[in-house]
């Protein structure tokens, strides 16, 4: 099959493309848990595993299906933690054997965790800028049959 792959209507509403006649009647619409932290984790990162899972799951974010990203958050979380330590200790600046100046190995270990950071919080809507493309179907009980009729068009 050619072209793009279809994208899921959670992002198609993300992106703020979602409508009616496109989206797929049987997507997949996994369960909200607060789920248990994997295994691998260490006691550290299931501590920052169980506190995202909870405040996603509080806002509807979190799934069954998202243990393995949020687990991957804690861990990165967690080694940003400890690059951010070594920092704190030695500086942005370290000196070599040789006596020569050079950027902390540490900063650019913490960079790329920021950067990886910032990828899986803009998927689940953790950061202004990603929130502000969310767009959330309101619930309502009582429908206006003139305005079903002209979202049926749509």
């Amino acid at each position: 099959m050619m072209g793009r792959p279809p994208l899921p209507t959670h992002l198609k509403l993300v992106k703020g493309t979602a409508r009616a006649d496109r989206n797929n009647p049987n997507e997949l619409k996994p369960a909200l848990v607060v789920p248990e932290p994997p295994p691998h984790l260490d006691e550290r990162e299931k501590g920052k595993f169980a506190a995202m899972s909870e405040l996603l799951a509080k806002h509807g974010v979190m799934t069954e299906l998202d243990v393995e990203a949020i687990a991957r958050y804690a861990v990165v979380w967690c080694r940003w933690l400890d690059a951010e330590v070594e920092i704190k200790k030695r500086g942005p600046v370290v000196k070599t054997t040789n006596d020569n100046i050079i950027q902390n190995p540490f900063l650019s270990v913490a960079n790329k965790c920021m950067v990886q950071m910032s990828q899986i919080e803009s998927e689940f809507g953790l950061n202004p800028s990603s929130r502000s493309r969310i767009r959330m179907e309101m619930q309502n009980d009582s429908v206006d049959p003139f305005e079903e009729y002209l979202n049926r068009g749509k």
